[in-house]
């Protein structure tokens, strides 16, 4: 057990400044799209949406790696609800952006500046829909002094149900950003079928775009899925393995989570001018400019 507290303080402190630069730097996500009228756009107000679950994420992440009170139990939940609320903005941003490439000319599935902020209220209901079940379910128990319940090493009655239906529509949501993202890279690079009649610059600029979204959708599952890996198979053996081994396992997938919170301010910094002027001008102080290059409204 002191092997687990050791290495659990150990990552914990190891975390701390990516959980500083994370915050930061999705703060700055926040602020930026917010005081610039011309980042105003359907694209960049989901970004802020994955950005706030993230800034959320990063201030109740530590409860991971000390479950020492009752209530941590419950509270833990809202991390759960973040990852579910930047799974479902990452699909949603899939799912936009094969219809604004693919289909443009079809407005039905089409976001637009009045009706994103109802697509991002539908998005954190269904999450929270999703996620609340496992309030019920976590509970603190005296005897192995921990949390129980879903997405612990310790199952309790109900937990399996919580943690299919996440796997289901995690599994759901993988199928759908494969295909979208699958189908627009096959278009732009090898069939020429996507954005054909368009001038070269455009062009390049929306595959930009579509690389960028991509690195996003990567960081995140990179960094979910060896927490989501470690506590569905691990708690679902048959008990007769060392539980400590399997618990530094998960603290270490929990670290991973923690570092991959910070990578997407830089993706957005790296990779649009716009977020990379914008940057600079939070950073050094600058009055805002216009026409900060590549636009994000399609």
């Amino acid at each position: 057990m002191d092997e687990i507290y050791n290495l659990a303080y150990t990552l914990f402190y190891s975390s701390i400044p990516f959980l500083v630069i994370g915050f930061i730097g999705n703060v700055l996500v926040v602020r930026i799209v917010h005081k610039t009228r011309e980042m105003h756009t359907p694209t960049n107000y989901l970004l802020v949406s994955i950005a706030a679950s993230d800034i959320i994420a990063i201030l109740l992440w530590p409860l991971y790696f000390f479950e020492v009170w009752k209530f941590v139990c419950k509270l833990v939940v809202l991390v759960e609800l973040c990852i579910m609320v930047s799974s479902f903005t990452i699909t949603v941003l899939a799912v936009e952006r094969y219809h604004a490439l693919l289909k443009p000319f079809r407005n039905g599935l089409r976001l637009r500046e009045d009706n994103v902020k109802k697509a991002i209220a539908c998005i954190w209901v269904a999450s929270i829909l999703i996620c609340l079940p496992e309030t019920f379910f976590k509970e603190w128990s005296e005897t192995r002094e921990t949390c129980i319940g879903p997405w612990t090493l310790y199952l309790n009655r109900g937990s399996k149900a919580c943690m299919v239906l996440n796997v289901v529509v995690s599994f759901i949501q993988l199928s759908i950003i494969m295909y979208c993202y699958g189908t627009l890279i096959r278009g732009l690079y090898f069939s020429n079928t996507v954005c054909a009649e368009t001038d070269e610059e455009r062009r390049s600029e929306k595959k930009k775009l579509v690389i960028t979204f991509m690195l996003v959708t990567f960081g995140f599952f990179m960094g979910c899925t060896p927490t989501l890996v470690s506590y569905v198979i691990i708690p679902s053996g048959d008990g007769t393995t060392d539980v400590s081994f399997y618990a530094q396992l998960t603290t270490v997938a929990d670290f991973v989570f923690v570092v991959s919170l910070c990578f997407n301010p830089f993706i957005y910094a790296f990779r649009s001018t716009n977020f990379k002027e914008g940057f600079k001008r939070v950073i050094l102080c600058r009055n805002p400019q216009r026409n900060n290059g590549v636009s994000q409204r399609s």
